[in-house]
């Protein structure tokens, strides 16, 4: 968390000039060409696979990012990423093998009573998503919007 709080005090006594160079390399990186056939097509393929159709996605990007005001940076820091930001959300997993049933078991008992939501439909959970609306349907099912 310590890490956070730092992020946040470098982001703000950064000159423009430094974080206009960060927002540049970072354009530079995303505007980087398909090395070969094979990373092309899997961009392509994941945009159709996760139903978004979104194949000018690195164009809208580069596009935004070139508006962003250091301000504006600040203000979605504050809204989501710092430690007491109201809309922080945070994922924690936390995986066993079968060898290590014995210290599943002891993760279980020790644990606080968790704040889960369990999601039994995908497609309607990933539909409820804001970046995911394109898609409906379920596995076979699949049409867009």
């Amino acid at each position: 968390m310590n890490s956070l709080r730092h992020s946040k005090a470098k982001s703000m006594n950064c000159p423009t000039r430094i974080s206009r160079r960060n927002v540049k390399s970072l354009i530079d990186s995303k505007l980087e060409k398909f090395n070969n056939l094979w990373e092309e097509s899997g961009f392509y393929w994941g945009e159709i696979e996760a139903g978004t159709l979104k194949f000018d996605r690195v164009e809208s990007e580069v596009a935004l990012l070139r508006e962003l005001k250091k301000e504006e940076f600040i203000e979605f820091f504050d809204e989501y990423i710092k430690v007491d930001a109201p809309q922080r959300r945070t994922v924690s997993v936390q995986v066993f093998s079968g060898n290590h049933l014995a210290e599943f078991k002891k993760a279980i008992a020790e644990a606080d009573p968790p704040k889960t939501c369990r999601i039994t439909d995908i497609f309607g959970f990933k539909r409820s998503r804001p970046l995911h609306r394109s898609l409906k349907g379920g596995p076979g099912l699949i049409t867009m919007d």
